[in-house]
């Protein structure tokens, strides 16, 4: 019996490791990301009346982040400047509830006209106060920067600001520097302009915090299926990046190519559109239509969530073409793959005979 079965079980062995080895052939590499989700920078973002228009920005940029994100002011409404119409605005929690700051990473007074309510209010002066000795990432966006005079924290320090304040900043010993891109000093981050320098005053409180990087995605894949394809067919995209911080937008551009020479015929691309996060971390998908008969290539744009850019050119290479391409007689793999088939085939027939005799 034991001379019967030692066949047996060898050539099973072969049909087990051929099958593995096509399997692991399909699976793609795997990414290793840090997910901002992981563990969410806790940020109390400070609002005044009067608050102004670039303040629902600031927070979408936040958001893109993925931080953790709790709204305060002294009123639990407040109403914007002018530019927003009077908006009004519910926050999660009064100032006055906040027991303890330092449940966050960082604390940052938005902008407004004239944060006369929070300058003037001891609470709020003595939560500054407490969020800077703790070592919490403060900051201040341009006249937002008075409240921090006020609270007496930046004695020594090089800040911006509303220059119509400067006064205020000098007498609170601080040493300012008009017009400039936001300023860190220790865990004190100012900001003026904010339309203007507001990704890079969110980038800069991200940096003193410790959590910016400044590393663009890293393409892993890029397929186009079905490659080639028939005119009229659809072709879907699968791009898989890898980052970091986490990937947030990408683009595809199909450039048309010169069928003899390669080259692009135009340095328009004929599509660009964006890509689709699918629900796996790091995949995009997106689908091409109605592409002409002709060669092409495929470049893609690609942003993570501290919009650090990367441009990948020739990834995908794509034909389309008005019948399909026969089998190429020289290609070795076009008979190697359905021989191997057809080989484990004739083996499982080889085991059912020997077990029958």
């Amino acid at each position: 019996m034991s001379m019967q079965r030692e066949p047996q079980i060898y050539v099973v062995s072969i049909i087990v490791v051929m099958m593995l080895s096509f399997t692991v052939s399909a699976i793609p590499g795997s990414i290793d990301a840090v997910s901002a989700v992981d563990d969410p920078v806790e940020i109390l973002l400070i609002l005044d009346h009067d608050y102004g228009g670039n303040v629902p920005p600031i927070i979408t940029i936040l958001e893109r982040y993925e931080w953790s994100i709790t709204t305060t002011a002294l009123n639990e409404t407040v109403t914007s400047c002018d530019y927003l119409g009077d908006d009004t605005f519910t926050v999660d929690i009064l100032l006055t509830e906040i027991s303890d700051v330092a449940q966050f990473d960082a604390v940052s007074i938005l902008p407004g006209n004239s944060h006369d309510l929070l300058r003037t209010n001891q609470t709020s002066l003595n939560l500054i106060n407490a969020a800077m000795n703790a070592g919490i990432v403060v900051s201040a966006w341009c006249s937002a920067v008075r409240v921090l005079a006020a609270a007496d924290v930046i004695d020594g320090k090089n800040i911006t600001g509303n220059a119509d304040y400067e006064a205020e900043y000098v007498a609170a010993g601080a040493t300012f520097n008009e017009l400039v891109p936001p300023v860190i000093d220790g865990n004190l981050v100012t900001g003026v302009r904010s339309r203007y320098y507001r990704e890079e005053m969110c980038q800069a409180i991200a940096t003193a915090v410790g959590v910016f990087e400044s590393e663009a995605p890293v393409l892993q894949s890029a397929i186009a299926n079905p490659h080639p394809c028939i005119v009229g067919t659809n072709v879907s995209l699968t791009v898989t990046f890898s980052d970091s911080t986490g990937t947030f937008l990408a683009n595809a551009e199909i450039y048309k190519l010169n069928n003899t020479s390669g080259a692009r015929l135009s340095e328009t691309p004929v599509e660009r559109f964006a890509l689709d996060e699918s629900t796996t971390e790091g995949v995009f998908v997106g689908v091409i239509e109605e592409l002409e008969i002709g060669n092409y290539t495929i470049d893609f744009e690609v942003w993570d969530v501290y919009m650090n850019e990367a441009v990948y050119t020739n990834e995908v290479n794509l034909l389309v073409e008005e019948e399909p391409t026969p089998p190429d007689p020289i290609d070795p793999m076009q008979w190697i793959l359905p021989g191997a088939a057809g080989g484990a085939i004739g083996v499982i027939v080889l085991v059912v005979f020997l077990r029958r005799r």
